[in-house]
């Protein structure tokens, strides 16, 4: 592999398998090398457990055991993707050149300790999406437009429409008469469920560069959370305009920043 070639490993959003990110990925230049697991939690010999553990050491048997590129991958992640690679890469840094967190859902400083209870009650489903992950349809008459079903709500409505095609590819499949959900609804609940609140435990791990980047609009990024982070590890902060579907809503922009970046730190 010459030195202008990178390999980069993708992890993808709670619920949004990487086939979501396909306008994303193709705006990368093709000599940009992607690794990506394209269901997080549905490896049987690793469930979802607390903290996202097994989810952590899922990319990191990836990354071993895909990487051909003997200066190790940059780790690129959007939301639970994010947080797992800012831990991935903490954990195993001999294995990571550099990352980029795309609008991570952090729970840092006091709020962890609230957390950490509240994973114990059901208030655990009213902190997070948990309970809209549990109880959403899995299952359509075979003739739903899906796209149109998407797209009309809230979480999709400022999506590149390709991106809702991608997503609809990538997450659903005929079942006999009707059209069945692939990420399985229990385990993006119990991924929500289980929400990191140990990131504390990272402080001063993170041995590569790393840059996070919040949409303009996000609720779910905010300035408490990255900015206690960024003073456990040296970590820059940019803004990026959308919300925290800010990838999917203008990958082409997305994808720009993420070449400039690993073109930047490749040098």
């Amino acid at each position: 592999m010459s030195s202008s070639e990178l390999s980069f490993h993708f992890a993808h959003a709670n619920g949004f398998p990487a086939g979501s990110y396909q306008a994303l990925f193709e705006a990368l230049p093709s000599h940009f090398n992607r690794l990506h697991v394209e269901r997080f939690g549905h490896d049987p010999h690793l469930p979802v457990n607390g903290n996202w553990r097994n989810q952590v050491q899922e990319l990191i048997r990836h990354v071993q055991k895909e990487n051909k590129d003997e200066r190790g991958v940059f780790g690129v992640g959007h939301s639970f993707g994010a947080v797992i690679t800012y831990m991935a890469a903490c954990e195993a840094p001999e294995l990571f050149r550099g990352i980029i967190l795309l609008d991570p859902p952090l729970v840092v400083g006091p709020l962890s300790y609230f957390f950490k209870f509240a994973k114990h009650t059901p208030l655990i489903n009213k902190l997070t999406p948990a309970k809209l992950a549990q109880t959403r349809n899995t299952s359509w008459p075979s003739n739903t437009d899906m796209e149109a079903y998407f797209h009309s709500k809230a979480l999709f409505r400022d999506m590149d429409k390709r991106c809702v095609r991608d997503y609809v590819k990538s997450v659903t499949a005929r079942k006999g008469e009707n059209i069945a959900l692939t990420f399985r609804a229990e385990v993006e609940a119990a991924l929500f469920r289980n929400v990191p609140h140990n990131l504390g435990k990272y402080k001063g791990k993170l041995k590569c560069p790393a840059v996070l980047v919040t949409g303009s609009k996000s609720k779910v990024c905010k300035p408490q959370m990255y900015k206690q982070l960024m003073k456990q590890n040296d970590i820059e902060h940019i803004v990026l305009e959308g919300g925290h579907m800010f990838p999917l809503e203008y990958p082409e922009r997305v994808a720009e920043f993420i070449q400039d970046k690993l073109i930047q730190w490749n040098t």
